[in-house]
């Protein structure tokens, strides 16, 4: 009989800092991981992942704790809030557009290519739709909520089979996009752009008095001021029936106040802090995701899947490139984004994170993609893959 043993916030905190430094080192001693941008938080949690696979197999797993890795992606998408310029958002209208109709044409491109597989093979159909949208560009959440009309249907297991798929999914979109932008951005030589200039507008001449203890003390009370504000208003929508992500309304609430107070005047944000703490809860959000990956789910995969699989990994791969780099510009957030979507396409959110911590990390940031991502990606994927997965699961 399996035991499983609930890790505490405080546990799992203390672990993702193993995951973090483990990742560093395995990068140090393998340069050529750093070099193709494969993220740390990746690296070194599919090694605690693999372990704690090792303590599934001798009957025991460790289920990390939820709640601080729920938290630390609302502080990192806050941070990101206080960084957008409205300006910013006002060009980025088309570059919306473009992902918003991709998103759709590509969750309808993933379940086409599942029927065509069942229909050209002579495959079973629920089995190959295990490794449509509902567990590529689904996710997780999807999955759950999908999965078991897959076994009402007559598929047996069919929500683990997508579950595995939702793991292998994660796994490879975490080591894809990193090399893919990183490809984009060194063949055709792209460089930021100069949208980041108006950071420099509200800063404080009187900064360089103050230590940055007491910055950054002023810097945490400011967040977890927005932070609270924009939970109570995503609460609210709620109430009235729409749902609406906490790190979406955090973040929405910071980019408001941020250019509120650019326009008036008349209140300075610790800017500088504030992304100290995004970059660190940043780290250990992922550091979390990725070392609490059940790798055991892999073991309901069969090979029709895995065919499948593949299939959607060359049909992504050609999504991230023509319909994402080059419709939306060709330039260097249009790179950023293209090895982010392979993320949202492949039911890892966490993925697109990383990828977007490594190469702007390495290559420079990309504030367009800090915002359009998580809204495309995040917050309106899922109802929109709700809707089409819903319509062709009533094909099968």
């Amino acid at each position: 009989m399996l035991e499983i043993v609930n890790l505490n916030m405080y546990e799992t905190a203390g672990l993702a800092v193993v995951v973090l430094f483990l990742g560093v080192f395995i990068k140090q001693k393998i340069p050529l991981l750093d070099e193709y941008c494969i993220p740390s938080p990746v690296v070194g949690g599919l090694v605690i992942a693999l372990v704690n696979y090792c303590f599934y197999l001798g009957g025991v797993v460790f289920i990390t704790s939820e709640a601080i890795e729920k938290l630390c992606m609302v502080l990192f998408f806050t941070s990101v809030g206080f960084q957008i310029d409205l300006s910013l958002i006002r060009r980025s209208i088309s570059t919306f557009l473009i992902l918003f109709f991709g998103i759709i044409f590509l969750i309808i491109a993933q379940n086409v290519l599942c029927i065509s597989f069942s229909s050209f093979f002579n495959l079973d159909s629920l089995t190959t739709f295990t490794a449509g949208s509902i567990s590529m560009a689904g996710g997780f959440g999807i999955t759950e909520q999908f999965g078991a009309f897959l076994e009402d249907l007559r598929l047996a297991n069919g929500q683990n089979m997508s579950f595995g798929i939702c793991t292998l999914g994660i796994i490879v979109s975490g080591l894809v996009g990193g090399p893919l932008g990183r490809f984009l951005i060194l063949k055709y030589k792209l460089k930021p752009s100069s949208d980041e200039s108006y950071l420099e507008n509200n800063v404080d001449s009187n900064d360089a008095e103050i230590p940055f203890a007491a910055k950054l003390a002023k810097a945490t009370y400011q967040m977890a001021f927005v932070v609270g504000i924009g939970v109570a208003v995503c609460d609210l929508f709620k109430f009235f029936g729409a749902t609406v992500p906490y790190y979406i309304g955090a973040m929405l609430i910071a980019i408001i106040l941020r250019n509120l107070c650019i326009k008036t005047e008349r209140y300075h944000f610790y800017i500088n802090e504030i992304n100290y703490i995004g970059g660190l809860s940043l780290s250990l959000y992922l550091a979390m995701d990725f070392m609490g990956l059940a790798i055991w789910q892999l073991s309901f995969l069969n090979m029709i899947q895995v065919g499948v699989f593949i299939a959607q990994l060359i049909l992504l791969l050609l999504f991230a490139f023509f319909m994402v780099y080059i419709l939306t510009g060709r330039d260097y957030d249009a790179a950023v984004l293209s090895a982010t979507s392979i993320g949202f396409g492949m039911g890892g959110p966490s993925s697109s994170v990383a990828t977007l911590m490594v190469l702007t990390g390495k290559f420079g940031s990309s504030f367009k993609s800090y915002l359009l991502f998580p809204i495309v990606g995040f917050m309106l994927a899922d109802p929109i893959n709700s809707i089409i997965s819903s319509i062709f699961m009533k094909m099968l």
